[in-house]
C-alpha cells in the first residue's frame, strides 16, 4: 500500500548482527544494566531496612493503653499522656497509629524512635465518610540511649499535651467547627 517495507537481514547478515550484538559493546551495555539494576536492589533494600516497625506499640496505642500513652509527656500528670487523655478525654483514632525506629538519620529525621497518631476527642467521629482521620495529629521523638520521648520540633499539639496546654487541645477537638468529624 505504497508504504515500505523493511528488510529482515537474512543468511551471514543475520549471524554477523547476532554476533554484534553479543560482542564487547553489547556486553558493556547489558553490563552497565545489570550494575544499575543491583544498585537500584541494594537502595530499596536498605532503606527498606532503614526503620524498624515497632507493631507493639502501634497495637497498644490502637487499644488506648494507658501504658503506651504513658510514654509520651505531658505536665502535671504522673502518667503522662495517658493522664492527659483521661482528663481531656480523648482517645487515639484507629488505624492511625505510627510507631517505628531508625538507627541513621534520613533527611529532616533524626536517629531516634518515632510515633505518630491522630487523636479525638470520645464520642465523636474519628473518620470522615471519605475515610480522612479527624482530630488533631500528634508526633513524638525518642533520641538513640534516652528514655523518653519528646514532640517533635512543630509538633503543636504533642507540644501542647506535653505542655499541659489543654485549652488549646479541648478548643481545637471540641469548639471549632469540622466538617464531616461531629
Amino acid at each position: 500500500m505504497g508504504g515500505r517495507s523493511r528488510q529482515v537481514p537474512q543468511g551471514r547478515d543475520q549471524a554477523a548482527l547476532k554476533a554484534n550484538a553479543r560482542g564487547p559493546l553489547g556486553q558493556r551495555a547489558v553490563g552497565a544494566r545489570v550494575r544499575v539494576a543491583l544498585a537500584l536492589l541494594v537502595a530499596v533494600a536498605s532503606s527498606a531496612s532503614a526503620y524498624t516497625q515497632d507493631k507493639a506499640l502501634e497495637a497498644a496505642l490502637a487499644r488506648n493503653d494507658r501504658a503506651a500513652l504513658a510514654l509520651l509527656p505531658a505536665k502535671g500528670y504522673r502518667d503522662g499522656a495517658a493522664g492527659f487523655f483521661a482528663a481531656h478525654e480523648l482517645h487515639v483514632v484507629p488505624g492511625s497509629e505510627r510507631a517505628w525506629c531508625t538507627p541513621h538519620p534520613h533527611g529532616v529525621l533524626a536517629a531516634g524512635c518515632y510515633v505518630e497518631f491522630t487523636f479525638q476527642g470520645k464520642g465523636l467521629r474519628g473518620r470522615k465518610s471519605n475515610g480522612d482521620e479527624c482530630g488533631c495529629i500528634g508526633r513524638w521523638f525518642k533520641p538513640p540511649g534516652e528514655r523518653s520521648y519528646r514532640p517533635t520540633k512543630g509538633a503543636y499539639f504533642a507540644q501542647a499535651i506535653a505542655d499541659d496546654r489543654g485549652e488549646i487541645i479541648d478548643h481545637v477537638i471540641y469548639e471549632e467547627p469540622r466538617v464531616g468529624c461531629r
